[in-house]
Formats: structure tokens, sequence, C-alpha cells
């Protein structure tokens, strides 16, 4: 096993290394987003164009666009609008989040979204969770209860309100992962990720217009951070998850969850002097407990046989 994956679910020394660049890149997102002084909605613009901008002039250089059946996007393409709005729909409330909460919960919640991956696909595809993976759901909604009660008793609203808006960005975060099995295992990835992205950017473009927000930013260190968000979490974080997702099984990808919250709640301490209190960190490991027993699950459950949500020729 000393390459990549055919697409058959197989994990290779090589994906696992992607896995751990994916984490140790996405986990920076966070410190990188509570650095800039621009609104949110305009740090996902930013970061959605440029990322547009590298992954397609990355696939230029590669000729990716003259190396793809055309009939594939054209039979796809309005799914991949679909994929794109629903990722304007994640980071617009995640990088909402993070400026009314801590960094710890926020991350956290956002990424309970292989349970809510596997909740969708009960509700959507008939696919029933074990047991496992229902008592795992139950320790997760414990855990992201007490973190909540915890932060509301510490902070007021505005981080309750700020944990609700990470938990709807898991939500969106789900739905992301699902589109992204389903279509990107046809298309080069500069190319799917150069459409999903820039329908990003146009669909937040339009949400920063009706709020009256101005895009155009011209400080130099707004500037440097909108890069790095655009090259790290997302060409190095994002899109690397998304190639992954055409050679292992979605549960495999949704994983590396586990590792981004402990990485990004390091990365605040260091550089945003953000201790988590007591009650997060007890939230926090309870809610990745929880995960870890759906993942588990979900594991055991695609290696009997493939499940239809990771399916790429399901129809």
């Amino acid at each position: 096993m000393s390459d990549l994956s055919d697409g058959n679910g197989v994990i290779t020394p090589r994906v696992v290394l992607l896995l751990i660049l994916s984490v140790s890149m996405v986990s920076s997102a966070s410190i990188l987003i509570r650095l800039s002084t621009s609104p949110p909605l305009v740090i996902v613009f930013w970061r959605t164009f440029l990322g547009a901008v590298l992954m397609a002039s990355v696939g230029l250089l590669r000729s990716d666009h003259l190396g793809y059946d055309r009939a594939v996007l054209s039979r796809n393409w309005r799914w991949l609008v679909v994929v794109g709005v629903i990722l304007c729909l994640h980071f617009s409330t995640w990088f909402t989040s993070l400026f009314l909460t801590t960094v710890a919960a926020s991350v956290v919640l956002v990424n309970t979204s292989p349970i809510l991956t596997g909740v969708l696909s009960t509700m959507l595809l008939g696919e029933p969770l074990g047991r496992r993976s229902w008592a795992g759901i139950v320790v997760a909604v414990l855990g992201s209860v007490l973190l909540a009660w915890g932060d509301l008793v510490a902070s007021g609203l505005g981080a309750l309100t700020g944990d609700i808006l990470a938990m709807l960005s898991a939500l969106f975060l789900a739905a992301y992962f699902i589109g992204g099995r389903r279509f990107a295992s046809d298309l080069p990835i500069t190319v799917y990720t150069t459409i999903v992205y820039l329908t990003a950017a146009c669909a937040t473009l339009v949400l920063c217009l009706l709020s009256g927000l101005d895009v155009i930013v011209t400080a130099p260190t707004e500037i440097l951070i909108f890069v790095c968000l655009a090259v790290f979490p997302t060409a190095l974080g994002h899109s690397v998850n998304n190639y992954l997702l055409t050679l292992v099984p979605a549960y495999v990808v949704s994983s590396a969850v586990l590792g981004e919250p402990v990485g990004a709640s390091l990365l605040a301490v260091v550089f945003l002097q953000e201790v988590p209190s007591a009650v997060t960190v007890l939230g926090f490991v309870i809610i990745l407990c929880g995960v870890a027993m759906v993942l588990v699950d979900l594991a055991a459950r695609e290696r009997v046989s493939v499940l239809p949500l990771d399916d790429p020729n399901r129809p």
C-alpha cells in the first residue's frame, strides 16, 4: 500500500499524510480569522474568491481544464452551484460565531459535522444509524449542552449565539461533505474547487451588498491574512479534503475533525492568549468522545459494505 487508493477506500500512507496536512492547515483558519479586523462576511468573500483564483491557477498550470469530460460538468454544474452556496453559508455562520464565542467552543461545535452527516444520511437516504452511533450522538449533545451552558453563564447571550451559529455551521459542513463525495470524484479537483469556491464568493458578495458591507480592503495586514486563508486552510486544507473524498469514504475524511479542535485551541492559547474554561474543556472532551463513537460505528459498517452516501457511482 505504498500508493494512493484508486477510489475503493484503501487508506494508504500517502492518504494519512494528506489527512495530517489538511488537519494542520485547517486548524490555522480560526486564528487567522480572529486576527482580522474585517467583518466576517468580507473575510468569507476574500477567502473563497482568492481560493478560487489559486485553484484555477493551479488547474491552468496542470492543464486540468483540458482533460475532463465536459458532459459531467454539463450534467452536474447546478449541483456544484448548490454546494458552493452551502459552503458560503458554512463559512458565514462559522466566521461570525468565532467573533462571539471562544475558538475552542466554536471549532469543536462546528466539527460535530460527522454526527450531522450520519443523521442526514438516515433522513435523506434511509440509512439507519447503529446503536453506537446513536449513543455517540447522545454523548455529543450532552457535551454541547454543557459547553453552551458554560458559555451562557460565563459570557452571556452573545457567546450562546456564537455556539448556536457554530452548530448551524456544522449542519452546512455536513451537507458540504456529502456534496463533495457525490460530485467531486468525476472532475479534476482544481476544476471542482474553482467552481465551488467561486460560487461561494459570488453568494457571499451578494450577502455583503445586501448588508451594506464594502468588500474593498487595502490594509496590507488584512490582505496578508486573506492570502494566508486562501493558501493554508483553503487550498491546503479544504481542497485536500475534497481530493481525499474522491479516494476514501467520507467518514475517513470526517474523522480528521477530531484533530482540528485540539490544534485550533492550542493555537488560540499561543496567539490569542485565549485559555478555555474548565467547563469548556469538559464539554470539548465529551463532544469529541461522542463524535469518535459515531465515526467508529460508521467505520465498522463501511468495512462490511459501501454506503450509498459514499458510492461515487450512485445515480
